[in-house]
């Protein structure tokens, strides 16, 4: 089954992901987590319900009893599953996919994440039938209501006063259910786009790191006067930011004032996670600041674990997923926006006050390679910088004092992702090249 990723389970509906895969899945899931209890909540797609009624007689016929929480975001799953001690949770959903994909997001107890090595496990037993027969039919699904807990825990985290306007894009996704309400309980004045539910999501993909998909959100901000933009992904464990001017706002930078801002509330002595892929004033302002720093590999199981390990405060991915101690080391982008959001009212700045002086290096942004090769390719990259600073934390970054890149390959397909950094934008754009020629030299070609 070529629909189990690194971190999770996503394909296209109905010729890789049905009902009868689904069904093989929850099997396989009631028999391997060992779970008595299973906490399911879905996205708005409109494959939701088959699925989800798959994918739960499954975990029944393996004696699991089911609870749903019905329509929610994958924050709120996580934090649900954790709250109310389940042993096991599963998100339906393909996040920032296309409406004609779906698949699982899957946590255990805690919320704690699911690696790559268990999804594969849980993959053997689904494509091999592999399960544990003769066990009594647990009771049919219930349901409960996750919104009176999760808004309580986030009425304990507003700390701004200030009624900032908000231009908040729901992307036609499952967020557009409930933001409202949510951003309701804070002083916030909601500007709403894009919130009517909508699985062919008709305006733009729900995927937030394309640039086309902000461009209605930065139009708006710039036409209304807002103070902000707020970008959410289909299932909502994904923000970005855009500032009164309708600039965007990258991820790394993002986890970086929610850093400050949280040392700015009085957390003393706390560490941060950031993947390799940040820009290098991360590193240097928090340990300035007398934080400690952490690089990951990219992805959310990546940094929770290393979270859940060294009891970090938070974590940021450029990706614009936001991680908390204190939302059980999972995403929160309504934990992420409150904090900056009361650095702004605290330092009676605007966004663009606040990131602005922080982007001292240009970026390349990511740009991805098809090669014929992986290993041949970063094998002969490594001979031509052979004089750079090498770490392998997630593919091959090499530091210079001026300029560094990571190279990363992709977990499914013959591709390298690079992001390059440097001190100017005419070093950064040389770099580049130079690197890109190096990589794409024997049969390699723009992806």
């Amino acid at each position: 089954m070529s629909i189990f990723k690194a971190y999770d389970i996503r394909g296209k509906v109905p010729q890789e992901l049905n009902a009868t895969v689904a069904h093989a899945i929850g099997r396989a899931a009631g028999d391997y987590f060992g779970a008595s209890r299973f906490l399911v909540g879905t996205d708005d797609r409109a494959s939701r319900d088959e699925l989800f009624s798959a994918f739960t007689q499954g975990l029944r016929e393996q004696g699991v009893e089911v609870l749903s929480v019905g329509r929610v975001s994958t924050p709120i799953l996580y934090f649900s599953t954790a709250e109310m001690a389940f042993d096991a949770g599963v998100m339906i959903t393909a996040s920032h996919n296309p409406g004609h994909y779906n698949g699982f997001k899957f946590c255990r107890k805690g919320a704690a994440p699911v690696p790559q090595e268990e999804l594969q496990e849980l993959r053997r037993r689904a494509e091999g039938g592999l399960f544990e027969e003769g066990k009594p039919l647990a009771p049919p699904v219930t349901e409960s209501d996750p919104f009176p807990a999760y808004r309580d825990f986030l009425r304990r985290h507003i700390a701004f006063t200030t009624p900032y306007r908000a231009v908040v894009d729901a992307g036609n996704a499952v967020c557009g259910l409930f933001a409202g309400e949510n951003l309701a309980l804070t002083p916030l004045q909601v500007d709403p786009l894009f919130f009517e539910s909508d699985p062919s999501f008709p305006n733009h993909e729900p995927n937030p790191l394309v640039e086309e998909n902000t461009a209605a959100l930065r139009a708006r901000v710039r036409q209304t006067g807002a103070d902000l933009g707020i970008a959410l992904d289909g299932d909502g464990d994904r923000m970005m930011l855009v500032d009164e001017e309708g600039a965007f706002l990258q991820g790394d930078l993002t986890t970086l004032l929610i850093a400050l801002g949280l040392k700015e509330m009085g957390h003393r002595d706390f560490d941060v996670v950031i993947d390799c892929r940040a820009s290098r004033v991360v590193e240097e302002i928090l340990r300035a600041e007398g934080l400690g720093v952490t690089k990951s590999r990219v992805g959310h199981t990546f940094i929770k674990t290393l979270m859940r390990r060294q009891g970090s405060l938070c974590g940021g991915e450029l990706s614009g997923h936001y991680y908390f101690k204190d939302s059980h080391y999972t995403e929160s982008t309504d934990l992420a926006l409150f904090t900056i959001l009361a650095m702004m009212e605290r330092r009676k700045a605007s966004l663009a006050e606040l990131w602005r002086p922080l982007a001292r290096y240009p970026q390349s942004g990511e740009i991805n390679s098809r090669v014929l090769s992986v290993e041949d390719t970063l094998a002969r990259v490594r001979r031509d910088f052979s004089h750079g600073r090498f770490s392998e934390i997630d593919g091959l970054t090499v530091e210079f004092d001026t300029w560094w890149f990571n190279l990363r390959p992709s977990n499914t397909e013959p591709l390298l992702r690079l992001n390059l950094e440097a001190s100017s934008q005419d070093q950064m754009e040389e770099m580049r090249d130079k690197v890109l020629g190096v990589v794409r030299a024997e049969g390699g070609e723009e992806a």
